[in-house]
């Protein structure tokens, strides 16, 4: 009887470690998961905003293309072409960095499982 009571307190204690160290990864998970929350929230508001850039940008191009053909204006077009691109080229790099980030997140999750 006496070895059924190590036994069992033996048991109780690996269930309290066990539960304890459950209790930690799933702290660590929440907080992962409001930080994805967070940078997914970001990306989402930048990208609606570069499009929004971008939609205008393309408007005005093509409004100058139609009302104009002196040089002043096509410097101009060229200029917003320039600058469409290059803010497109920013929402692709702000659209790697979020999912370069993802993955380190995903490799933390991992690691702590």
């Amino acid at each position: 009887m006496e070895a059924l009571k190590i036994e069992l307190a033996e048991l109780r204690g690996e269930l309290t470690k066990r539960t304890n160290a459950l209790s930690l990864v799933t702290a660590l998970t929440n907080g992962l998961d409001q930080k994805i929350a967070i940078i997914d929230t970001r990306l989402t508001t930048m990208t609606t905003e570069l499009s929004h850039q971008l939609h205008e940008l393309g408007s005005e191009i093509e409004s100058l293309a139609k009302t104009s053909q002196e040089t002043a204006s096509r410097e101009a077009l060229e200029q917003l072409r320039v600058n469409q691109t290059r803010i497109a080229n920013e929402q692709a790099r702000y659209e790697i960095a979020f999912r370069q980030d993802l993955a380190e997140i995903i490799e933390q999750i991992r690691r702590t499982q």
